[in-house]
This record gives structure tokens, C-alpha cells and sequence, in this order.
């Protein structure tokens, strides 16, 4: 008869024996019995296992012959024992490896059983759920010829229904949390979509502070939320938080605990259930779910529901914390390396600056202006490291949109070439320049341009050799009339293939303490930022050739799939 029923989720048969002092004569069957308590695997290796509590009968947990048959490894020979006792129920621990854990905390000594409490053991977390047993009909003839055949069917409150229901909620708070580190932002979140799956007539969210004081609160309804809750039971949280459990209070007037609470009184709460955000063992704050009408109290699905939720909350708001602080300590460590970095460029331009200066004023002193022709250049040039690095760092940190408009490109290189003819000289560089004629106006920020110009040539007359340096500009237009084209092209001994992408990142340079290591990565970051592409490539014979390109029409249609152009050592491609 038992084989013909259906077999639906989290339902399982199990063995029972014959109530003591039950008839051994007659046909009389079994009627249906109520009431009798299981042990519910809920996690673990047996995942769905129930085992009746037989009020006679003590239960061995473990992995010997005489125990409970669990397939946990985890679990030792002999773990734990649950003894019956004038119609209650106790649990040992029995010295196991790993302890017994009850509702959370290790078990030290003997502890007495209540319905919901939950029992850890190893990976396993078991259950005392009371359900309702039902005998079939069978003679006494039919028992004396297998007393072991007898059987229930007991059903888990695990329902396919509450498990869907776990999973889309599951669901919605991942998505909802995913990509910030704000956390009252997460706990919004959290109490809006609770509201959303429980219908409470309101929902209080907060979070602790560095004092474990509540410190944010969160209010939502159907129809609003706000950051700040009105009046509600701070008592209960802190006891929900305290226990690092989640408590269910059918009729808060009939708790003694706290049915002359100010805050219960205040909020005309009827029916509450409250649990704690918790993650590895930190108490991060607590939801608190209100019902202030008579008609409707809450139920255990929805306790094990908000219990659910907490405790992927919990998890949400920790990983949102540690990834900021982590972050943060990121932006500090590098905040640390600009410094030091900066510092010795600096330390070695007001070294110059000094050098220079002393230089003039002894020859002021002396009245010798040989003197001072020699000293005026190392202070020329140190003058214009430190403007360079001043407008550098101001273009790298800078986050503002350009002010763009239509520049005739002409004028410009001109500038640039003015400003480094002074490092040219001193160089004994020979620059030449090649502009196409008739070019377009582009669409640019005027002086974020001039500052890439004035980059890219410092670091093409940087790299020449002492004598016979070179270096040669070429503006173009591509064939296909949409990117301008600047070429700067030095004779120098070149960069290996390996560093071309390094000596674009902030910071890295190849000048030991003359560079900073910002030229080449603002000018980077100045033309993507203009949707243009800057590249280095290796010239025949020695040498480096920089090429970029500037979008002609910054007004294109932005589904545009065409992109950038490709570079390679000729040019566009």
C-alpha cells in the first residue's frame, strides 16, 4: 500500500514501532497518531533525512552500528545523544571530535530539547520538528508477523514552494547588493525586497556602529521607505543580536519580555519576528518585520524566510565592508607611491632651482654677468621641469570634461615647438616640421592638446644622442578624411618592444630621476579621452615613432561600430 503512493519532495518513509500496551488479540488496527517528533536533517550529506524520536527510546548520533545511519564523515563514531525523559528530550555531547552545537553554540553540558531548536554535528544540522504520523490499518497478526514492517509518511515543512521562494529572494538581494559598498544602500535593498516577499504592515532594518550602538535605521512600508525608522522595539533586536538567533513573537501583548516595552508600545506592533544579520560570526545589525493589525500573526515558514534572507544580508554587508576598506588601503598604498615618486622628482628640480639661483646671486654679487649668462639656464630649465610636472599632474588628477571647440591645428604645433626650441638649443637638436596644407580645423581642448605636444616632443628630444640629435613633426589628414594624423619621430636609441605599453602607465619612467614618469601617460590619457589612439613604434636605422590620431568629427552617430583606427609603424591602417 505504501508503494502506490506518490513520492513527492521532502517526504520520506520511516519505521515505527508498536506503542506499548497495545492489544495483542483482536483485529483492531491502528487509528492516526499526532505528535510525533523527528529529527529533520536540514544540511549536510543526508540532506531531506528524518528519524522518529520514539518516546522510549534514547538515539545515538554518530557513526557506529547503533546510531542513526548518517553518511557525514565529519560526524565521529560516537558524536552525540538525545535521551528521552518524562516526555522530554535531552541532548549530550559524547566527547566527539568536533562538538555538538545547539541552536548555534557548542554544547558544554546536558541540554533539553524544545521544538525548532537546531542541532549541529559536523557538517550536518539537524532539526526537532513535531509532524503529524499516520499508522495504516493492520491486524494484530499482521504486526506479530513483522513488527519492523509498520510505517508513516512524514512530510518536511520544505516544500518545493518554500524553497522557490527562498531562491528567487536569494536571487533578488544578490542583484540588488552586486557592485556597491555602500551599506545603507544594501540594507534598503534588503528591507524593500523583504517587504515585497512577506507583506509585513512595516519592516525595520539597522546596522551597528563601531560602539555595537545602532547606528542606521531603515523604515519601509508598501507605499515608502525611509532612512530613518519611527519608534520600534530596540529590546527585541537586541535580544535577537545577543542570542544570534531569530525569535518569533506570535503576540507580543502575551510576551512577558516585552509586552510593556516602549518601543512595542510606541509602534503598536502585534505580531513581530526579528533576526540579526550575521556573517562569520559578526552581529552587523537586524532586520525587525511588523504586523499591527489582530486579524494575522506570523508563521515559522516566514521566520525561516526572514532568517534566510539575514543571513545572505549579513554576508552581503561584510563582503561590502571589507572590499572598501580593502580599497581604500589600495587608493592609500597608492596615494604613498605618487608621493614618493613625486617627491624625488621635485627634490631633484628644487635641487636645480637652488643651483641656478645660487649661481645668479654670486654674480650679482660680483658684478661678473659672465657669471650669470652661465647660471640663468640651469635655472631656465628647472623652471620649466617644474611647470611640466605641475601641468601634468593637473591633467592626470583632472576630471572635468574639456572644453572643446574647433582649433586650427597650425597654431598649436607652432606653440609647442617655441616652448621646447630652449631644450633644442641646449641639446643642439635639430627640429623639423612638415604640416600639410589646407588642414581641417579640429574639433579639441586647446590647451589639454598643447600639453600632449609638448609630452611627446620633451620625450623624442630627451631620447637623441648628444650630437647629431634630430627630431621631425608630421601633420596629415588619413585618406579616408576622418582622423587627423601627428607623427613625432626622434633618432634616439629607440624602446624596446617590451616596454612600449609600460612607459604609457603613470609614474614608470626610463629617465631615472630626470623623469616622472607622468609625460607619456597623460598625453595617453588626454587622446583616448578626445577618441583618439597614440602608439610608439620602432623606426629603421634606431629611433621611436609616435603616432596619434584625433577624430576629426566628434559628432558622429555613437552606434557607430567602425571604432578607432588601427596603428601600425607607418601609420593609420
Amino acid at each position: 500500500m505504501l508503494d502506490a503512493l506518490p513520492s513527492i519532495y521532502g517526504t520520506q518513509r520511516l519505521k515505527f514501532k508498536p506503542a506499548r500496551g497495545s492489544g495483542e488479540s483482536g483485529g483492531a488496527g491502528f487509528g492516526t497518531m499526532f505528535g510525533m517528533l523527528v529529527l529533520e536533517v536540514v544540511e549536510g550529506p543526508d540532506l531531506g533525512g528524518m528519524f522518529p524520536l520514539p518516546p522510549d527510546e534514547p538515539q545515538l548520533i554518530g557513526r557506529s552500528s547503533e546510531a542513526l545511519p548518517l553518511s557525514d564523515p565529519t560526524i565521529s563514531r560516537r558524536h552525540a545523544e538525545l535521551t528521552p525523559d518524562d516526555g522530554k528530550w535531552y541532548l549530550r555531547d559524547l566527547e566527539s571530535a568536533n562538538g555538538t552545537f545547539l541552536n548555534g553554540r557548542l554544547l558544554a553540558r546536558r541540554a533539553e530539547l524544545r521544538k525548532g531548536d537546531e542541532i549541529g554535528c559536523g557538517a550536518t544540522l539537524f532539526r526537532i520538528a513535531e509532524h503529524a504520523t499516520v499508522v495504516f490499518s493492520e491486524t494484530v497478526a499482521d504486526r506479530n508477523f513483522d513488527t519492523s514492517a509498520e510505517s508513516i509518511i512524514v512530510t518536511s515543512p520544505h516544500s518545493l514552494e518554500a524553497a522557490r521562494n527562498h531562491l528567487r529572494m536569494v536571487h533578488r538581494l544578490a542583484a540588488a547588493s552586486a557592485g556597491t559598498f555602500d551599506l545603507t544602500a544594501i540594507l534598503r535593498h534588503l528591507v524593500a525586497i523583504l517587504v515585497d516577499e512577506l507583506k509585513p504592515d512595516r519592516c525595520v532594518g539597522v546596522l551597528f556602529d563601531n560602539e555595537n550602538t545602532i547606528g542606521t535605521t531603515v523604515e519601509a512600508t508598501e507605499k515608502q521607505i525611509n532612512n530613518n525608522a519611527s519608534a520600534f522595539s530596540k529590546a527585541i533586536i537586541v535580544y535577537a543580536c545577543k542570542e544570534q538567533v531569530s525569535i518569533r513573537i506570535p503576540i507580543v501583548q502575551e510576551d512577558l519580555r516585552f509586552a510593556h516595552d516602549d518601543g512595542v508600545i510606541k509602534s503598536g506592533a502585534k505580531s513581530v519576528i526579528c533576526a540579526p544579520l550575521l556573517a562569520h560570526g559578526n552581529v552587523l545589525g537586524a532586520i525587525l518585520v511588523e504586523i499591527t493589525s489582530e486579524n494575522r500573526q506570523w508563521s515559522e515558514a516566514e521566520q525561516e524566510l526572514l532568517s534566510t534572507a539575514c543571513g545572505h544580508g549579513g554576508l552581503a554587508l561584510l563582503t561590502a565592508f571589507l572590499a572598501h576598506n580593502r580599497m581604500q588601503h589600495e587608493r592609500l598604498a597608492a596615494m604613498g607611491e605618487t608621493v614618493a615618486s613625486i617627491s624625488h622628482s621635485v627634490k631633484n628640480m628644487l635641487q636645480g632651482l637652488r643651483s641656478g639661483a645660487g649661481a645668479i646671486d654670486l654674480a650679482l654679487t660680483r658684478g661678473d654677468l659672465d657669471l650669470a649668462r652661465e647660471g640663468w639656464p640651469i635655472l631656465s630649465r628647472n623652471l620649466d621641469r617644474v611647470y611640466s610636472l605641475t601641468f601634468n599632474m593637473l591633467a592626470w588628477s583632472r576630471s572635468t570634461t574639456f572644453e572643446v571647440s574647433l582649433v586650427q591645428i597650425t597654431p598649436l604645433i607652432d606653440d609647442a615647438v617655441e616652448l621646447v626650441s630652449g631644450a633644442c638649443g641646449r641639446k643642439n637638436v635639430a627640429l623639423h616640421v612638415h604640416i600639410d596644407e589646407d588642414l581641417p580645423p579640429v574639433p579639441i581642448d586647446n590647451t589639454s592638446i598643447l600639453q600632449v605636444f609638448l609630452n611627446v616632443l620633451t620625450n623624442a628630444i630627451d631620447a637623441t644622442p648628444e650630437l647629431g640629435g634630430t627630431v621631425s613633426i608630421r601633420v596629415s589628414i588619413d585618406e579616408a578624411y576622418e582622423y587627423m594624423q601627428i607623427t613625432v619621430v626622434d633618432n634616439g636609441c629607440g624602446i624596446d618592444e617590451k616596454m612600449r605599453e609600460a612607459v604609457f602607465k603613470a609614474f614608470h619612467t626610463t629617465k631615472g630621476q630626470r623623469g616622472t614618469g607622468l609625460g607619456l601617460a597623460v598625453a595617453k590619457k588626454v587622446v583616448h579621452e578626445h577618441g583618439g589612439t597614440i602608439g610608439l613604434f620602432e623606426v629603421e636605422g634606431g629611433g621611436t615613432r609616435c603616432v596619434m590620431t584625433l577624430p576629426l568629427n566628434r559628432d558622429s552617430d555613437p552606434g557607430d561600430t567602425h571604432g578607432s583606427p588601427t596603428l601600425v609603424q607607418g601609420g593609420l591602417f
